[in-house]
């Protein structure tokens, strides 16, 4: 299936960081296309004032712009981009999705670590869950069924984690459910300084 380049593909290349500046050059290798094609959409982001535009010696740098409140609707809608393209990709995640759907409106799931990247036959699924909902039954039932190994941290509210987990699911990160509340989480603590 050919990727087509959006302004949300371009926002998708700032979800780890929100401090990240990137040269034009390096957004077409991220996005796996050519400068010629990303430059009009990061432009237009420049416009918007979702990007910020500045030059370093010849090098054109986009970076968030932060003081814009309207980059948050940006990072959540590429989030939820995020996590379409991967439940599609991988069949395994998109069953613990169906499982973990019914309790969605009261909890939060977050895939992070490197099965985030790719579910690996003998790799295990690190998943955090905040909320208050008894999921372990179901949890359990998904170990045995599927004999994937599942490492659950569990809180119950955002303020509840630790700097140091923040910023290991900050870095690499799947959210399931709830895209706005954790972004707008992340943007708090990357506003504090917590996140650098």
């Amino acid at each position: 299936m050919v990727k087509k380049i959006t302004k949300t593909k371009i926002m998708s290349c700032y979800l780890n960081n929100y401090g990240r500046k990137c040269y034009l050059q390096e957004l077409a290798e991220l996005l796996n296309k050519p400068h010629q094609t990303i430059k009009p959409y990061a432009e237009s982001l420049v416009k918007e004032k979702i990007l910020i535009k500045s030059k370093r010696k010849k090098i054109l740098e986009y970076s968030l712009n932060l003081n814009n409140k309207q980059v948050y609707s940006y990072l959540i809608t590429a989030e939820i981009e995020k996590l379409i393209e991967k439940l599609r990709e991988e069949p395994i995640l998109r069953i613990l999705y169906e499982r973990l759907s019914p309790h969605f409106i009261n909890n939060t799931f977050i895939i992070f670590g490197s099965s985030v990247n790719k579910v690996e036959k003998e790799s295990d699924i690190d998943l955090i869950f905040i909320g208050k909902a008894n999921v372990n039954e179901l949890l359990k039932e998904f170990r045995e069924i599927y004999n994937k190994k599942m490492h659950k941290v569990h809180v119950n509210s955002l303020d509840e984690l630790n700097l140091t987990l923040t910023k290991e699911i900050y870095k690499n990160h799947l959210i399931l459910n709830n895209a706005e509340k954790i972004v707008r989480f992340f943007g708090k603590q990357y506003e504090q300084n917590k996140l650098v």
